[in-house]
């Protein structure tokens, strides 16, 4: 009886313990990656003269290495396929997709904002232009994977198989929404348009069935604002050589501080691309099946 409390029939763990375990592999992961991984790869980097932001890097680090650690130890019923993270899942044309519709729903509204002048283009320092957007890829892509893994990689399965992928959506989405509410101009505007965020690129996530095309769409959506469109990016302010956007217009459209996407106006794509990925075939067979506890799938 005391071994059904752990373990389900098929001598599996059940679902909150192996969140436990995956929880326990990543911190323990990270732990690693700041103490002794960092310390190394720094000092090696400063020899040569290169300096580089961490955090996102050791993230991904402590993420991975969990993922890694509960495939192969804590959980070896799940399978690559399921984590969205098998071969065909990182294909080049779903992944180029991906990244379009994450840049298209932020730049789109933006465009909008600017016709009417709600946002205009101010001059910023000279040159710097390829510098800086080299330096915020570096910075944004580990960011980006590093937390798809952890609201839409291992959780998310165990959430979806226990509850259904709306549940999964639904949950992971708030969670999402919760980590940005002390970044600096969060606002309940903001958050709210977080967690829409959340569900767009959760069901990126369940109609693909690939963690990577999510991570191209979520690295997508942040590397517009910052490279192409010079504006902050959840709050969080960045270099913006030769020009930046500058908010003219009411906050509840451009996202004031935040930068646009805490605007109404980044609902509104948000929105269009997700309908328009509902209305492919692999939505409409989404939306058409009863999904909810016990739900399975490949």
């Amino acid at each position: 009886m005391v071994e059904r409390v752990f373990v389900d029939a098929e001598g599996r763990l059940h679902a909150p313990w192996r969140l436990a375990v995956f929880a326990l592999f990543s911190v323990g992961a990270l732990l690693v990656g700041t103490l002794l991984v960092y310390p190394a790869v720094s000092a090696a980097l400063q020899v040569i003269g290169v300096r580089f932001v961490a955090w996102p890097w050791i993230s991904l680090f402590g993420i991975g290495v969990g993922h890694l650690l509960m495939r192969h130890y804590g959980d070896t019923g799940i399978t690559w396929t399921q984590l969205g993270l098998d071969r065909p899942a990182a294909g080049a044309a779903l992944l180029g997709r991906s990244l379009a519709a994450g840049a298209l729903a932020i730049v789109a509204p933006c465009v909008v904002l600017l016709a009417v002048q709600w946002l205009r283009v101010e001059r910023a320092g000279d040159g710097g232009w390829t510098d800086v957007a080299l330096s915020s890829a570096l910075v944004l892509a580990p960011a980006a994977l590093y937390e798809e893994l952890l609201f839409r990689g291992y959780g998310f399965v165990v959430l979806r198989e226990a509850f259904g992928w709306q549940a999964a959506v639904a949950g992971s989405s708030l969670l999402f929404a919760l980590v940005h509410v002390a970044n600096p101009g969060a606002s309940a505007q903001s958050i709210v348009l977080v967690a829409l965020a959340g569900l767009w690129l959760g069901t990126v996530r369940v109609v693909s069935g690939s963690l990577w095309a999510t991570w191209a769409a979520h690295f997508g959506w942040n590397a517009a604002m910052l490279v192409v469109l010079h504006t902050p990016v959840s709050g969080l302010p960045f270099a913006t050589p030769v020009y930046r956007l500058v908010d003219a217009g009411p906050a509840w459209a451009t996202g004031g501080v935040w930068g646009p996407e805490g605007g109404a106006f980044a609902a509104l794509g948000m929105m269009a691309v997700t309908a328009a990925l509902l209305a492919r075939p692999g939505g409409r067979a989404l939306l058409a099946r009863p999904l909810g506890r016990g739900e399975t799938f490949a």
